[in-house]
C-alpha cells in the first residue's frame, strides 16, 4: 500500500466524509486519522496515491469549509495496526521512540496557555503561520506544534507572549529539540518524548 498524508480539514470531519473525497482518485484501502484535522490515506496503488496528490490538495471535502493539503506520506508503509515496534504513526499501544511520528518538520514547543485550552484553540492559533503538520499535546498547559518549514516554525516563534483566544495567560514559544527517551506509547502509539515515562492519553512522555 502506498499512503498519503492529508491535513487541514474541519475538525469533526468524519472518515466516510475524508474516504468518499479521495475515493474520486482511486480505490482507498484505508482512512487512519493522525488526531484532529489530518490523517493517512492509504491505496493499493502508488499511481492512485500520485493522482490523488496532484488532483485533491487544496480542494474541499464536502461539508467543510478549508482546503486540505495531500502529500505523498514519507513515513513508508503505515504500521498503524500493530501493537508494539517502534513508532512511525499508528494508534498501536505499545512502542519506543525518538521524538514523534508524522511527516519530518521544523517543530515549536509552546508552553503556558491555560488548562483546558483544546487542540482546536491551538490549531487555530497558529494556523496562519504556515501548513501545521502534526499538533501534540504533553500534558496540560504544553504543546509540540510541528510545521512544513523552518520559515513556517518561525512565523509561529514570533507568537511568543501572545495569547491564544479564549486564554487568561499568554504563551511562550521556542523552536524545539527532539528528544530520544523511551515511553509507552499512548493513545497515538509515537512512543516517549524526550525521556522519561509516559504520561497520558497522547503518549509523550515528561518533558
Amino acid at each position: 500500500m502506498t499512503a498519503v498524508f492529508v491535513n487541514g480539514f474541519d475538525f469533526g470531519t468524519t472518515e466516510d466524509q475524508v474516504r468518499h473525497h479521495f475515493e474520486s482518485a482511486g480505490r482507498v484501502s484505508r482512512v487512519m486519522f493522525q488526531g484532529k484535522g489530518a490523517a493517512l490515506v492509504s491505496y493499493n496503488s502508488e499511481d492512485d496515491a500520485r493522482r490523488a496528490v496532484s488532483t485533491l490538495a487544496e480542494t474541499t471535502i464536502d461539508g467543510n469549509r478549508r482546503y486540505v493539503n495531500v502529500k505523498m506520506d514519507e513515513g513508508g508503509p503505515s504500521k498503524g495496526d500493530r501493537k508494539g515496534g517502534k513508532g512511525d504513526y499508528g494508534d498501536r499501544k505499545g512502542g519506543k521512540g525518538g521524538g514523534f511520528g508524522g511527516p519530518p518538520g521544523p517543530q515549536v514547543i509552546v508552553r503556558g496557555f491555560d488548562f483546558g485550552t483544546t487542540e482546536e484553540q491551538v490549531w487555530n492559533h497558529f494556523d496562519h503561520c504556515g501548513e501545521i503538520l502534526e499538533l501534540r499535546f504533553l500534558g496540560e498547559g504544553t504543546v509540540v506544534v510541528k510545521f512544513a518549514s523552518e520559515a513556517q516554525a518561525s512565523k509561529a516563534v514570533d507568537l511568543n507572549r501572545s495569547t491564544i483566544d479564549g486564554n487568561q495567560r499568554y504563551i511562550n514559544v521556542d523552536f524545539d529539540g527532539k528528544g530520544g527517551g523511551k515511553g509507552k506509547g499512548g493513545k497515538y502509539g509515537d512512543g516517549g518524548y524526550g525521556g522519561g515515562k509516559s504520561g497520558g492519553k497522547y503518549g509523550g512522555g515528561r518533558y
